[in-house]
């Protein structure tokens, strides 16, 4: 293999093999870690990912890892274990039990307004809020008496972050963000961190406000006085009255929010500030009333989201309690708690002044989906075609994973995807027909796990290539089945007597997609940009920041470079060419068009799948993942984000 820099093959895999002894004894331990560091914090999950991307890491007084990011806030690390989830008692957190979690990092203070205004600068970003969802504030009523039936809070079209109806220090949480919103500032500072962060979820957030003695508030099991948290108190009483039943006893030194750090107090055994009261926190886990019964025990992530439901629909769930709450058990008497066991859950694209979220470095996959909704990949076959020069397409029968190329010849074996990893020894078998060596190379179009779940089998021997967002994407996986060679635009690369270039399209399908294009043989693997044919409409993983705009974008630029003869492996179905590429870019183009107009025209969800789409899309997607009603959902759920 040459590089464009041109080194030979055995000094780019001599290179290659250096990088991953460094990269092993990092994260060994052997080098670079604290001396005289406690057990409780050994060896944790992207150590060296860690070290490489923050300013300082240190133990902390509590002893447990603390890594410091500059103007990006402070992680801390929670070990792996168990700890004790729920409450019996509590309707919704029954019952309590034991639940293992892996190990992540977890921010020591939530979001404050300087850092949501530096994304915001950033970005452009407009929020949930801004692009006229508007936000739950205070309307100005003052009740007297606690048995008031008028709410003080509203729905109010100006309200948002930056005009929150009070004052905020530039310390404090920043409030009136919805879930999206905290999910977009997860995705940003992800990309400059080069870590995977991400919300945290519900388990994880409670494990890091309880630890693993069951308590029943982050500092204990002592009813909160006036030095522990924001909550509900005398002062919050002298300007909203008796608003959500404060508690005169208490006098936090607050009337709304306050800084993060205000509650020394107020810690968590792990030493994270306001898990308890200023402002609630959205978490990753969709909000499910009886969830906590059916979750697994391990490492729970939430239900899935259903399919065919827009924002509006989908609940997520926050957790903590404000400045708004008090501190006793939910019941009815109205409000929240600042219990660390309770659990409330509100629409991912509401706001309101009482909300806000932390975020988590978490390295390990999350599994949300039901097992139901994996294929079931027994009687597979792995089907194989010439397709022109010295690329091979590789098929999985019954279509339950992505599309595959295999590149032959004297420097090895190229790969491009890898499927499911019970699906290897047939890919295995299937090559082994075209060629004696084993794979050498591997490139992943993408991160979904049907396109890159076998590169824990295949990385284990291979040199493996991807965009930086897959990279981020897959930092659940093991080192090795990480692409240890990325690109953020462009890659060229020699294999076989073949120049082979990669292109990355961000924000399209994924913000992962990669397209591979060998020059020679004159084919392109699109990856999930494009699903050939009819049998399926594609989809938009707007929850992995692809978007509608980016699909369009990306085929319209495709079709300029694309030349003639060209065969195009797509991400699912059959092979295809410029032909097929530029009737699925219509179709995007038309069917985008008519649900924006259908919405605009106070059209629902629901009338719109009803009346279904125009001809000649009617009969599309009766066969593949993606149906019409399907379709029609992911468009909303893109336009509602703005895209």
């Amino acid at each position: 293999m040459k590089t464009e820099a041109g080194v030979g093959l055995n000094a780019f895999e001599s290179m290659i093999l250096r990088f991953a002894a460094i990269m092993i004894a990092i994260s060994s331990g052997i080098g670079g870690v604290v001396a005289g560091e406690p057990t409780v914090c050994s060896d944790p999950t992207g150590l060296a990912a860690v070290k490489d991307s923050a300013q300082r890491v240190l133990r902390n007084d509590h002893g447990f890892w603390e890594a410091h990011f500059g103007k990006a806030g402070v992680m801390i690390h929670i070990p792996a274990g168990l700890f004790v989830m729920g409450y019996t008692g509590e309707e919704e957190a029954e019952p309590q039990r034991e639940v293992t979690l892996d190990d992540y990092w977890i921010a020591k203070f939530p979001v404050t307004v300087a850092q949501f205004r530096r994304f915001v600068e950033a970005t452009g970003y407009r929020t949930d809020a801004e692009r006229g969802n508007g936000a739950w504030q205070w309307n100005g009523f003052v009740p007297e008496t606690p048995d008031a039936e008028r709410d003080s809070w509203d729905l109010t079209p100006e309200g948002r972050w930056n005009n929150i109806f009070f004052e905020q220090g530039e310390d404090h949480p920043v409030g009136s963000v919805s879930w999206n919103d905290a999910s977009a500032y997860c995705n940003w500072l992800s990309e400059r961190l080069d870590l995977p962060v991400a919300l945290p979820t519900e388990a994880q957030w409670e494990k890091a406000a309880r630890g693993t003695d069951g308590r029943r508030y982050p500092w204990g099991n002592e009813a909160p006085g006036s030095g522990h948290a924001n909550l509900a108190d005398r002062r919050f009483m002298s300007k909203y009255g008796h608003a959500r039943h404060p508690d005169p006893e208490i006098d936090d030194g607050f009337v709304e929010t306050s800084p993060v750090d205000a509650y020394p107090a107020g810690q968590s055994p792990y030493g994270v500030f306001d898990l308890a009261g200023n402002l609630g926190e959205w978490v990753f886990d969709i909000y499910q009333k009886e969830y906590y019964a059916v979750a697994p025990d391990a490492n729970p992530a939430g239900p899935a989201r259903q399919p065919g439901l827009t924002d509006a629909e989908v609940p997520r769930v926050n957790r903590g309690g404000s400045w708004v709450d008090r501190s006793g058990h939910l019941g009815s008497e109205g409000g929240h708690t600042i219990l660390a066991y309770a659990r409330t859950g509100d629409e991912q694209d509401s706001a309101d002044d009482h909300m806000s979220f932390r975020v988590a470095i978490d390295f390990h996959p999350r599994i949300v989906a039901t097992d139901s909704e994996r294929p079931d990949l027994e009687g597979v076959e792995i089907r194989v075609a010439r397709v022109q020069g010295t690329v091979w397409f590789l098929e999985a029968t019954g279509d339950v994973a992505g599309n595959m190329a295999a590149q032959i010849g004297p420097d090895g074996v190229l790969l491009v995807d890898t499927q499911f990893a019970e699906l290897a020894p047939l890919i295995r078998k299937a090559i082994a027909g075209l060629a004696s060596d084993p794979v050498t190379y591997v490139i992943n179009t993408h991160h979904h796990e049907d396109h890159a779940d076998g590169n824990r089998e295949f990385g284990q021997g291979a040199v493996i290539l991807g965009s930086d967002n897959a990279r981020r994407r897959l930092a659940g996986l093991p080192v090795n089945a990480r692409p240890s060679l990325t690109t953020a635009s462009r890659m060229t690369f020699h294999l076989n007597g073949e120049e082979i270039r990669l292109m990355h399209f961000p924000n399209a399908h994924t913000d992962s997609d990669l397209v591979v294009h060998f020059v020679g043989s004159n084919v392109f693997h699109l990856g999930d940009l494009f699903n050939a044919g009819e049998a399926s409409f594609p989809s938009v993983d707007v929850e992995a920041g692809g978007t509608l705009t980016g699909m369009v974008e990306a085929l319209e630029k495709l079709l300029e470079i694309i030349p003639p003869g060209a065969k195009i492996i797509p991400g699912h179905y059959k092979l295809s060419d410029a032909e097929g590429l530029q009737q699925t870019h219509t179709m995007l183009v038309e069917t985008i068009s008519y649900v924006r107009d259908a919405r605009a025209a106070g059209l629902s969800l629901e009338e719109i799948q009803k009346q279904g789409l125009p001809d000649p899309y009617g009969t599309w997607g009766k066969m593949g993942y993606t149906g019409a009603d399907e379709w029609i959902a992911n468009l909303v759920l893109a336009i509602e984000r703005g895209q």
